[in-house]
């Protein structure tokens, strides 16, 4: 009977401070996160401008393939990040992984094109305008916040890995949030400057991220 007594009020005194909480439900994740890069691109749209380039036909199929890959990445790791939120037993996918190494691609076709015209001493007329790596970056900070904001609700377990696709999906996002309204196309700058934010971005959310969502 006392041992009865002595788990029952062991259980109690675990529990007396508890509350109840909303579940954390992965569409609210998404939903979250599509509005902070929806807000991005509006606002880098109002600050520099649309470019009419995709409208017109000027776009070359670098600018589509570099952001049409930027959004697919985007989409994996938020589906990750949001997975990451909520532990459960099963496989764990690896598509933000996969997507990660299939964008690698365009930086070593813009370094092969920049070796290229080297060679032919037909230096780049375009500029390299780092300041969209920047910009990109800046923009990926509305992703972020919203990345941790929901992952503070959930419980993650794995914070390194949660670190790491906050940061993919901050990247990737913010740099198409921005290169929207960038008319420099070629590949040597869409590979290079425009791919950088994402291996930044993952870097610094493996630093900054865990310690913000610890539990």
């Amino acid at each position: 009977m006392n041992t009865n007594s002595n788990r029952a009020d062991l259980i109690a005194s675990l529990t007396e401070d508890l509350t109840p909480v909303a579940r954390v439900k992965p569409g609210h994740g998404v939903a979250l996160i599509g509005a902070a890069t929806l807000i991005a691109g509006m606002a880098s749209i109002a600050i520099f401008g649309f470019w009419r380039g995709m409208i017109s036909g000027e776009a070359s199929g670098y600018f589509w393939i570099t952001n049409g890959l930027l959004a697919v990445l985007g989409a994996a790791s938020t589906a990750a990040l949001v997975a990451s939120a909520l532990p459960r037993v099963g496989a764990r996918g690896n598509a933000a992984m996969w997507g990660a190494a299939m964008i690698g691609v365009l930086p070593v076709a813009g370094l092969l094109s920049l070796l290229s015209t080297i060679i032919a001493k037909r230096p780049e007329s375009v500029m390299w305008a780092w300041e969209c790596a920047a910009y990109g970056l800046i923009a990926g900070l509305l992703v972020a916040g919203a990345a941790i904001a929901f992952l503070r609700r959930g419980a993650p377990v794995s914070l390194e890995r949660a670190g790491w696709v906050t940061g993919l999906a901050a990247g990737s996002l913010g740099s198409l949030a921005y290169g929207i309204t960038c008319p420099l196309d070629t590949v040597t700058h869409v590979g290079i400057v425009h791919i950088a934010p994402v291996a930044i971005a993952a870097v610094l959310g493996r630093l900054a991220v865990p310690p913000l969502i610890r539990w």
